[in-house]
């Protein structure tokens, strides 16, 4: 036999072998090992999430936002978290956004710009947390100066695959402009039409990339999308599956990674995707695979450095910050899909 096509068999039947531990005897994913498997996520979460204020004063996706949706997800099926961590976390993210309300108001003083913002946002929905007026009024009053004349809003830098997609960074925006509070007239109105503007180019946009069509999927959820057009998204997602269940940033270019599969099942099921479907299993299969003992799962990085580097005491040397977010996808990806597999008696 020759050797590359014994080393394919080799892989072949490990990869096999990786789902068959997390099967039960009727070849289902067992909910035992897929909640070790979360819970493993989280606890890797937990101490990313705690490392990072040793490090940094700066608010992050990957160590906020998504840490704290996997814990979310992961306490929905049971698991006990760390709720010192996860208020810490939410409280790093509501200082860091109010000691900035003055610049805000005036459009500037937030590196990453409508996407930190947006993501900043979506933290607090996470979190249940209600920010105060001042706070979502100085938010949305920066998006509003921040949007392109055409409606989008646009990456502050190209780095791959968290922060490049135009879509994703729209949609975010437009969550910040939904918890707009009590604007003063004059800003209402401009927040209206801000809005407006937003919708009609995002249903201009050919959507290329698999995070366009993740976020496009989550705006038409968010913000009243009808059932076809939400279907016509999922149709689109589906037949960007790869074979081995996963997904990646790029499309068809790349092989499959976490960080656009845990986001794109995650999306699936938060849009209310069978858990049953062959692409949600499929997808949940491939993170059960893929995950490390450590509970990471691992995303080369792709992205042009635009700060030193620093060590947050994550796996994954200089790929840890793209791998935490890939964790934090993954981890909550399959806590809802145990939640809606296996949902818990009352």
């Amino acid at each position: 036999m020759p050797r590359v096509l014994s080393v394919w068999l080799v892989l072949i039947a490990a990869a096999a072998c990786d789902v068959k531990a997390f099967a039960d005897e009727d070849g289902q994913l067992s909910r035992d090992k897929l909640t070790d498997a979360v819970t493993r996520g989280v606890r890797l979460l937990e101490k990313a999430a705690k490392n990072y204020p040793e490090h940094r004063d700066c608010f992050a996706c990957h160590h906020q936002t998504l840490p704290l949706l996997g814990m979310s997800e992961a306490k929905r099926i049971g698991i006990a978290i760390d709720e010192a961590v996860f208020d810490a976390t939410l409280e790093f993210t509501r200082k860091h956004f109010a000691d900035r309300t003055a610049a805000m108001r005036e459009g500037r003083g937030i590196g990453g710009a409508a996407l930190t913002v947006g993501y900043a946002a979506w933290t607090f929905d996470i979190a249940k947390h209600s920010p105060s007026d001042e706070l979502r009024q100085a938010m949305a009053m920066f998006v509003v100066q921040r949007q392109e004349r055409d409606g989008r809003w646009k990456p502050s830098a190209i780095r791959p695959p968290a922060e490049q997609s135009q879509v994703s960074n729209t949609v975010l925006a437009l969550r910040v402009l939904q918890q707009t509070g009590s604007l003063d007239g004059e800003w209402s109105v401009t927040a209206s039409a801000a809005d407006r503007r937003a919708r009609e180019w995002l249903d201009q946009q050919p959507c290329e990339l698999q995070e366009d069509l993740v976020f496009r999927l989550w705006g038409l959820r968010w913000f009243g999308g009808s059932t076809e057009e939400r279907t016509r998204f999922v149709e689109r997602i589906v037949k960007r599956q790869r074979e081995d269940g996963g997904w990646n940033a790029e499309g068809m270019t790349l092989d499959s990674e976490a960080y656009s599969t845990g986001q794109t099942l995650f999306a699936l099921l938060d849009n209310g995707t069978p858990a049953d479907s062959p692409v949600v299993r499929r997808a949940a299969e491939y993170l059960a695979k893929t995950q490390h003992a450590d509970g990471s799962w691992f995303v080369a990085t792709r992205a042009k450095p635009v700060q030193v580097f620093f060590d947050n005491g994550d796996p994954h040397g200089k790929s840890q910050f793209i791998s935490i977010a890939a964790t934090g996808f993954s981890t909550a990806a399959l806590a809802r899909y145990v939640a809606v597999k296996f949902p818990m008696q009352p």
